[in-house]
């Protein structure tokens, strides 16, 4: 582990470099063969691919924060070619390098974070299931108690919203799902989209399943999630850790698995036995998926 520390620290200070996948593997005194599998299986992608990303992270926000041509910022971000860099970068943000930098919008996860010690060891101590089941489930009602909320400015949703809605479960008719200490409960996450980009914002509800015709108390909404492919993940390590498997599902897994998402509510699933203050409770993170997966280009 620390030597894979050793080497993401390596790879950003030569990151714009002509820094190959043979330099890095050769720094780290293995094989190339033999670093080269040990990286991917620790973190999830290839040596190649984290490269790539990371440097084309750096170049967005090159974009986004300077007037440097675009062609310049292609060639330090190792591209022989503006058209070669214009087609990774809009594989990996969904807009052209002209278009970001004219709405720049926001990244969401689809930034490459820098891997460190603490988002390593959560993956390497299986804080979330690398490989996540593909299933279809059908579609059912919530009742939830929601808000909008800013990225990265999410304290009170754990602090504020979870706490209010947990005081008024009694006040829900309807419910499904179990009762009590076996009742179990949703997060969910709506994206808000403007004009086809991605908000700074998003609607987050902590909710219980209920009858299709239940009527909500004053102040909740009844919400209808229908049915839907999902790649389901396994988290554990309690709230704190969260974060990082969020980051590893949408910054490493989801670019690199074939599926487009879909328009539809990504799910916290917690047990009926979870509590703020336990780690050994899994949580289970359902990403929608669209119902084929795209075909990769050879």
């Amino acid at each position: 582990m620390k030597l894979i520390v050793d080497i993401v620290n390596h790879i950003e200070d030569h990151l714009h470099e002509d820094l190959s996948v043979q330099d890095v593997a050769q720094f780290s005194g293995y094989s190339s063969h033999h670093f080269q599998k040990m990286f991917a299986a620790v973190v999830g992608m290839s040596l190649g691919t984290y490269l790539r990303r990371r440097r084309l992270t750096k170049a967005a926000q090159k974009l986004a924060s300077t007037d440097g041509r675009i062609i310049e910022i292609a060639q330090e971000s190792g591209f022989d070619s503006q058209e070669a860099f214009t087609r990774a970068f809009k594989a990996m943000f969904a807009i052209t390098p002209n278009g970001y930098r004219e709405q720049r919008p926001s990244p969401g996860l689809r930034f490459q974070q820098q891997m460190d010690g603490e988002f390593l060891r959560h993956l390497r101590y299986e804080g979330v299931t690398m490989q996540p089941k593909i299933e279809e489930r059908d579609g059912f009602y919530v009742v939830g108690l929601g808000s909008t909320f800013e990225r990265g400015k999410t304290e009170d949703i754990g602090k504020m919203l979870w706490p209010s809605f947990v005081k008024r479960i009694d006040e829900i008719h309807g419910i499904r799902g179990g009762s009590g200490d076996n009742l179990k409960t949703y997060g969910i996450c709506q994206e808000i989209w403007e004009n086809g980009q991605i908000q700074d914002h998003f609607k987050y509800f902590a909710a219980v399943e209920v009858e299709p015709n239940t009527v909500p108390p004053t102040g909740m909404e009844l919400i209808q999630l229908k049915k839907q492919n999902y790649a389901i993940f396994e988290h554990r390590g309690g709230l704190n850790g969260l974060q990082l498997t969020n980051q590893y599902i949408w910054g490493t897994w989801l670019p690199q698995s074939g599926y487009e998402l879909a328009p539809a509510s990504d799910l916290e699933v917690y047990p009926g036995e979870f509590r703020p203050d336990r780690t050994d409770v899994p949580i289970e993170i359902w990403v929608p998926l669209q119902e084929q997966p795209k075909v990769k280009a050879n």
